[in-house]
């Protein structure tokens, strides 16, 4: 939706007037074919998992599950997701369609970390108290194999290629390597005091483990299984995961409040970022531009933008969100038929010159994605400004007096605005904020409000 605001300064008086709202129906779904990944987050304190909509960053559903849900995992095609239930001894299977527990497969005591193969056919299940990991068919829904390890794991976590499980160990700081093929421990690497979260490189060369009780985390060599580095970051660390890309590492440091940001390259810290109460599960989108971090001290998700390492969004979610995994999942699949995708998905620079003394122009990016917003002049394809604007942040440009088609892109896609143009004057001042909005669960299209058009129709500089 889009809201504008025009403040006109005259004599030491402001005049506000709020010209209306339109629905904003382009989003990152309207490029995109297949399932938009959403994030599962599992409230401990009261058996059930929030479902959050990351293109909107709301709260979709709210799924019971098992007593006191800790763990979770996403299948690769995003069509299952896998809740530990720790207080139930079991395992709940979410259909991601319909929100609902479609089965409840028994494992051992207390589960707690949970991942899936790459394949999408094992699920893999640290149970605490009797040390042990669990495996399940996913075509059956059955234990096929109970793994013995080290005293009380907690996190676990697949290789890209689906020949290793590696096991955090919290009772004994150790992370134990199962070979997949015949699921025996292959070795067990002293790592760091109580390590709790653990994650694997999109290379499968690096394991990375959040030590609780010694606040670093461990990395792992996975050719030699020897740790190369451990990397001091905040109080009481549980849940790590790394950029799709390889290069940063994020850590949710539950002590101290924060998230910290590992450079893979260097193994130090290059900066933290303040967050909720008690920040346990992290989990970064499949483009690598959000962090999800949740907050058991406070029931909130924060969502962080990772170009500014600032929290964008805090979502309200059930009472104590864990959350330890992977819990963002299924892929998002560019498709577009009629545009040029060598083409349609550059980037484009900004032109912003300067009019001085012209109309002061605020532009608030409240759509949860980074969108280009273009104003040319009515009748011209020719931009008169176009700017990038980050999710959730402003941009502040100036533009002569006149009459004005308005274009926005999001993702890889043009619209142009299509109830009337816009009108600026020397002397005021606008403020426009471009948000989605959903009503009863469901995003809100109109399609008088914005036109989707093909690039040829595009402004240009």
């Amino acid at each position: 939706m889009k809201e504008t605001t025009y403040d006109k300064i005259s004599g030491g008086h402001v005049l506000i007037i709020i010209l209306g709202i339109t629905v904003l129906a382009f989003l990152m779904l309207a490029s995109v074919a297949g399932a938009v990944p959403f994030a599962y987050i599992t409230n401990y304190d009261d058996n059930t998992t929030s479902v959050i909509d990351i293109a909107t960053n709301t709260v979709t559903s709210t799924v019971p599950v098992g007593i006191r849900p800790c763990g979770v995992a996403v299948s690769p095609d995003g069509t299952k997701v896998y809740v530990a239930n720790d207080d139930s001894n079991n395992i709940s299977v979410i259909d991601a369609t319909t929100s609902t527990v479609t089965s409840t497969v028994p494992v051992g005591h207390a589960p707690y970390g949970v991942a899936v193969s790459p394949d999408g056919t094992k699920v893999y299940v640290a149970n605490q108290n009797d040390s042990s990991v669990s495996v399940i068919n996913t075509t059956t829904s059955t234990v096929i194999a109970s793994v013995p390890v080290d005293y009380s794991p907690s996190g676990v976590v697949v290789s890209p290629d689906g020949t290793k499980v590696y096991v955090a160990n919290y009772g004994s700081n150790t992370t134990s390597v199962i070979d997949t093929s015949n699921y025996s421990i292959t070795f067990t690497v002293p790592v760091g005091i109580a390590p709790y979260g653990v994650a694997v490189s999109p290379d499968g060369t690096k394991v990375y483990v959040a030590n609780y009780g010694s606040n670093t985390t461990s990395v792992i060599d996975t050719a030699t299984n020897n740790v190369i580095a451990s990397v001091p970051v905040g109080w009481s660390p549980v849940g790590v995961t790394i950029a799709p890309d390889g290069t940063k590492v994020y850590v949710a440091n539950l002590g101290s409040s924060n998230v910290s940001i590992i450079d893979t390259a260097t193994n130090t810290v290059t900066d933290s970022v303040n967050v909720g109460i008690a920040p346990c599960g992290v989990a970064v989108t499949p483009d690598g531009s959000k962090l999800y971090v949740t907050n058991a001290g406070d029931n909130t998700t924060s969502v962080i933008d990772t170009i500014t390492n600032n929290v964008t969004v805090t979502v309200a979610v059930g009472k104590t969100p864990i959350t330890l995994g992977q819990f963002i999942g299924g892929p998002v699949t560019a498709s577009n038929t009629s545009r040029d995708t060598e083409t349609d998905c550059k980037g484009i620079e900004d032109y912003v010159p300067d009019y001085a003394g012209g109309a002061v122009i605020h532009i608030k990016n409240r759509v949860g994605n980074d969108i280009v917003v273009s104003w040319a002049k009515e009748g011209s394809q020719k931009a008169v400004f176009q700017v990038n604007i980050p999710a959730g942040q402003t941009r502040t440009v100036t533009a002569p007096s006149g009459s004005y088609e308005e274009y926005i892109r999001a993702g890889c896609s043009w619209y142009i605005v299509t109830d009337g143009h816009i009108v600026v004057e020397s002397g005021y001042e606008y403020s426009l904020e471009y948000y989605t909005v959903v009503d009863n669960n469901t995003i809100v299209y109109d399609g008088t409000g914005f036109k989707q058009i093909p690039d040829s129709q595009a402004p240009k500089i």
